[in-house]
């Protein structure tokens, strides 16, 4: 089996080629078409058409680009690991549909007979019966959907034994501002901080090598890495007086992370509302 990150460039965010002598596998499909348009160029290079395409959690960072490679592979199956994440996927869409967030993206919106042109969300993803995926050639990865609410209300954790790899989905960011926006309450965080541990006690281990939701390929070190970014955003949210102090904060602590504009920012507007809400 044969592994290729593709690191699109809008959020930061990965997505993943399996392919082996008989056929392709991709994890996650970027946050626009343009660039799932790019993400196939790349499966195609791999010599086989893919065949499945499954998407680990219902945030459009990782499934919007899902119309285009539908496009461009006709026959490709796409797939959850668990209802509820299609569900979340379905409710997140048609949250974005009404605050106006899929303008860009028209093909994205909802099939109805209002709107014909749109994606069939409850058509074309299909659940899996089995907590494993496995390749033409044979090689299998391990799927985990146990995780508690945390970044995502359900997140999917994929194993390779084969390759000594973890795909820990939006769980670990690379040197990428975590998102801490709406979805991610401070029970979230500490759920989110627990489940850290979790991997930690699991894997550091195996000495897996870690590929992160968003960030480049690490080591198991991330986890304690994640763990303390959580706690310093909350802490700096709780001793600044504004927006702009809480962000100087966060970019001093974490002066080359990508995405401060956007996964910063959101997050730090969300978490004073934590804050208040808590107080």
């Amino acid at each position: 089996m044969n592994l290729t990150v593709f690191p699109a460039k809008e959020a930061n965010v990965n997505a993943f080629i399996f392919s082996d002598s008989k056929g392709t596998l991709i994890v996650d499909c970027t946050r626009n078409s343009k660039e799932a348009h790019e993400l196939a160029t790349v499966a195609k290079s791999k010599g086989t058409t893919p065949q499945q395409l499954l998407i680990t959690h219902g945030h459009p960072d990782h499934y919007m680009g899902m119309g285009a490679l539908k496009q461009e592979f006709p026959k490709l199956n796409i797939v959850v690991a668990r209802q509820e994440i299609k569900d979340d996927i379905i409710g997140f869409t048609k949250w974005m549909e009404s605050m106006k967030w899929l303008e860009s993206e028209p093909g994205m919106k909802t099939k109805s007979e209002q709107n014909p042109g749109g994606f069939d969300y409850e058509n074309e993803i299909k659940v899996l019966d089995s907590n494993e995926l496995t390749l033409p050639g044979g090689s299998v990865l391990a799927l985990d959907t146990d995780s508690p609410p945390s970044e995502a209300a359900h997140e999917t954790i994929i194993y390779s034994k084969e390759l000594g790899v973890l795909f820990a989905s939006d769980l670990v960011y690379n040197e990428v501002h975590l998102w801490l926006g709406p979805g991610v309450t401070r029970e979230n965080a500490i759920k989110w901080k627990s489940q850290l541990d979790t991997l930690k006690t699991k894997y550091e281990p195996m000495k897996v090598k870690v590929y992160p939701g968003h960030g480049k390929p690490t080591t198991t070190a991330i986890f304690d890495v994640d763990k303390k970014y959580i706690d310093d955003l909350i802490q700096s949210v709780k001793e600044a007086k504004s927006e702009d102090e809480t962000k100087n904060t966060m970019i001093k602590l974490y002066p080359n992370w990508a995405s401060p504009e956007f996964l910063l920012v959101q997050s730090i507007r969300f978490q004073m509302q934590e804050e208040h809400r808590s107080a």
